[in-house]
């Protein structure tokens, strides 16, 4: 296969949360030079939420709900929100290596801008809807977003996701599956997940077919990059490794890796005070901070949210950094700072700031309730 041509993967799958061991995978073999550059359209047969890095799933999702309704539940290895998909989701992913492409941006901030937009264009000419780029993640269409996507760096390989809803939603399980914090409309116009999203088939006034939808994404793609797909199949070595990811994937210690009471034990069980905050940054992620003090200490302390960065552990070693600490504004900045000035991390779209402001706000909380 010449450079300027890239694999593409057209598949059926059971649900996006179980697409989870495929993007991974496919993402490690990449860094490797294992694979091809490959582009994945990927459609679903059942509902699923999938929550990210950071998410909470004991605060971010209806549990019980989803489990009543037979809603599979994922964990991706990257940063963002929860995210529904359904039959009526079309879900794109695109593993390359970024060094291959001149001028391909650097960071994952511009990475998102130049991708998105490069989509947002496209659709914009094929639907004659004016789609636009909004920060940091979002694709919208007069002020409702029609699509959320990532943009994950490992060594030299990308991966971009992007989620565009062609058909209507099951709005009626969605709005209960997803339990999403009043703090994430902050700087939206919309104060409801109902109000907040659109799709292709309310825009249109017709039921688009996936294929014209699929094929506005390829285009845009190949003139954006000066490329060309060719359609493809697995290899025995992803299948394999593909299938052995799964049991992880799908393991409750995955699962259910973010949850309050695995990362600080029984809080009411501790002598120390509980506070929580959650802070939305303006066109950037929501961040939640709950500690546990013991005066002015940090005795522990737990991040969540839908914070993006580079390398994704960036914030539980910024946890790892923060407990013990006094709760001083100084102390704090210093040390977040710290690890904002490590080599290679980002954080788009958030600053050391935003993560102070959220942990002393958790902290005053903690003093007020002792």
């Amino acid at each position: 296969m010449r450079n300027d041509e890239w694999r593409l993967l057209d598949l059926k799958l059971s649900s996006y949360a179980a697409s989870t061991s495929l993007t991974s995978t496919l993402l490690k073999l990449k860094s490797e030079e294992k694979i091809p550059n490959t582009l994945g359209l990927f459609t679903f047969e059942r509902p699923s939420a999938c929550l990210f890095y950071y998410n909470d799933p004991e605060k971010e999702l209806d549990l019980d709900f989803c489990r009543q309704k037979d809603i599979e539940i994922g964990r991706r290895d990257t940063g963002g929100s929860p995210y529904w998909a359904d039959p009526g989701t079309l879900i794109i992913y695109f593993w390359f290596n970024r060094k291959q492409l001149p001028g391909f941006p650097e960071t994952v901030a511009e990475a998102y801008r130049f991708l998105i937009g490069a989509s947002a264009q496209a659709i914009s000419e094929r639907f004659g809807i004016p789609a636009v780029y909004r920060p940091l993640n979002d694709m919208e269409v007069l002020g409702k977003k029609v699509a959320g996507h990532t943009v994950t760096f490992l060594g030299d390989a990308c991966r971009w996701g992007s989620g565009p809803q062609v058909l209507k939603p099951r709005m009626d399980l969605m709005s209960r599956a997803l339990r999403v914090p009043p703090e994430k409309f902050a700087d939206k116009e919309a104060k409801t997940v109902e109000a907040r999203v659109t799709n292709f088939e309310e825009l249109l006034g017709r039921v688009p077919s996936f294929e014209e939808v699929k094929q506005t994404y390829v285009s845009a793609l190949e003139r954006a990059m000066k490329i060309q797909f060719q359609r493809e199949g697995y290899s025995p070595e992803e299948k394999q490794l593909v299938e052995e990811e799964t049991a992880r994937i799908f393991s409750e210690d995955w699962l259910m890796a973010m949850t309050e009471r695995r990362k600080l034990g029984d809080p009411l069980s501790a002598e120390w005070a509980r506070g929580e905050h959650a802070l939305k940054v303006p066109q950037g992620p929501l961040i939640r901070a709950v500690v546990l003090m013991d005066g002015k200490i940090i005795r522990n302390i737990f991040l969540t949210g839908s914070v993006h960065c580079v390398p994704v552990q960036l914030v539980e070693e910024m946890e790892a950094g923060i407990r013990g600490l006094e709760a001083e504004e100084g102390v704090l900045r210093r040390t977040v700072e710290d690890f904002f000035r490590r080599p290679g991390v980002q954080v788009p779209n958030c600053s050391p700031e935003n993560f102070v402001q959220a942990i002393l706000t958790a902290a005053g909380n903690a003093w007020k309730r002792n």
